[in-house]
């Protein structure tokens, strides 16, 4: 019996070795996932040659569109400077549930129109408590956005908000934002985690958004070939 014990006892030491090894692996696969910024007018001029060659970027998302009618004031030069210095780009809109899907959809395309996009565009949805989010609507934006750029958009939503809406078997197809300003991980699925709303990038004087891909996902999988630039 007591060797028997004893063969069990080595065993299990041998397996909590075994995870205290592959700790420090797991750690830096996901500090070594990679980082991306969201930046909008909020952030006013941006350097974007030493946002570049100064931080260890390596894509970014450019706040476009608001509703049916609001361009963000910085866009079309974030989105121009940005590719110039060669960093992977994509747009985003915030979706608003009382303005059509098409009348959205044409205000996010004339915006972005002459522009290369490396990114799927991003849909950024917040639900308008205590009213929902029209999903009938939303989905119609989406579909339009696909039809256009040749590409699944993503989701962007809090934890609360993807659980409530987006995480029917209907959605799974689509890559998901997680704007969760917290240093842990989401609890729900992700491809990029907003992981800050106050990161601090050299070329940029204000606070800014901080973004990181989910370790598996290296960036290759979500960039596309967007049509419709």
């Amino acid at each position: 019996m007591n060797n028997k014990n004893n063969s069990s006892l080595r065993t299990l030491s041998a397996s909590l070795l075994a995870l205290l090894i592959m700790l420090p692996l797991v750690g830096a696969a996901q500090t070594k996932a990679p980082l991306g910024i969201l930046v909008s007018e909020s952030q006013n001029t941006i350097d974007w040659p030493t946002v570049n060659e100064a931080n260890d970027l390596e894509f970014v998302y450019v706040m476009a569109t608001n509703g049916a009618a609001i361009t963000d004031g910085r866009c079309a030069f974030n989105l121009t400077q940005a590719h110039k210095v060669g960093m992977p780009v994509g747009a985003v809109h915030r979706y608003d549930r009382h303005y059509s899907a098409q009348g959205q959809f044409d205000n996010f395309q004339a915006a972005v129109r002459g522009h290369h996009l490396d990114l799927p565009p991003v849909v950024y949805v917040v639900p308008d408590s205590p009213f929902d989010i029209n999903v009938k609507r939303l989905d119609m934006l989406l579909q339009l956005l696909e039809q256009a750029y040749g590409v699944k958009p993503m989701i962007m939503a809090s934890q609360q908000a993807y659980l409530k809406y987006f995480s029917l078997e209907r959605y799974a197809s689509y890559h998901v934002l997680i704007v969760s300003n917290e240093l842990k991980f989401p609890a729900t699925r992700y491809t990029i985690w907003q992981y800050t709303d106050k990161e601090k990038v050299a070329g940029i004087m204000d606070y800014v958004p901080g973004l990181k891909l989910h370790p598996t996902y290296p960036l290759v999988k979500i960039k596309a070939k967007i049509t419709g630039d």
